[in-house]
């Protein structure tokens, strides 16, 4: 009888959809409780053929949290030139966060969503890779507007004085003048 596990349902994109960058990445792999290790060097567990891309890029770091029966996961950023976007959070060279069920992460123009399901076994995990031909993450982009342009000229900023309206040794900008002294003595708060 098998011994249950813990699975890590894993998503890779890459925007340039080059089935290269891939071609190495197994359909499943089953691994010991050390760091698996992501980047393009021959050391990683999971290989991805980018040049941007550091040896050991990053790294799925399994753990047992105290009291509980199954593994609890952390991602660990080891690119000392790139960073590692996880759940809007970004990690600089050894910054780690924990990972929740279902992650969105993003580095070097790949996006992974990591999908956990927990499993007894604190020996081993094993990972099911897939590769999407569609993005995986949105994250919205500012927009160009014109919205300054319908503001007539010389109205005046909620929160600001007009540029002559301002008392002598006063900073334009309220927010600059607290603390500053003000002009019949005594400090302005």
């Amino acid at each position: 009888m098998e011994r249950p596990h813990t699975v890590l349902q894993v998503s890779l994109h890459h925007p340039t959809k080059d089935p290269a960058i891939f071609a190495t990445v197994p359909p499943q792999m089953q691994h010991d409780i050390s760091p698996l290790l992501v980047g393009r060097g021959p050391e990683a567990h999971l290989q991805l053929q980018l040049p941007r891309l550091s040896r050991q890029h990053l790294s799925l770091e399994p753990y047992r949290e105290m009291g509980s029966n199954v593994l609890a996961f952390s991602l660990k950023a080891l690119s000392r030139r790139g960073c590692v976007w996880v759940n809007g959070l970004t990690l600089r060279f050894l910054e780690q966060v924990r990972l929740s069920p279902v992650n969105r992460v993003a580095f070097s123009g790949v996006q992974m969503v990591v999908h956990i399901e927990g499993g007894p076994s604190l020996e081993h995990f094993v990972c099911c890779f897939h590769v999407s031909p569609s993005p995986l993450i949105y994250r919205p982009q500012a927009e160009e507007t014109d919205e300054w342009e319908d503001i007539p000229p010389g109205a005046a900023c909620p929160g600001f004085r007009a540029a002559g309206s301002r008392s002598p040794g006063l900073s334009p900008w309220p927010f600059l003048d607290w603390g500053q002294p003000s002009p019949g003595g005594g400090t302005k708060i």
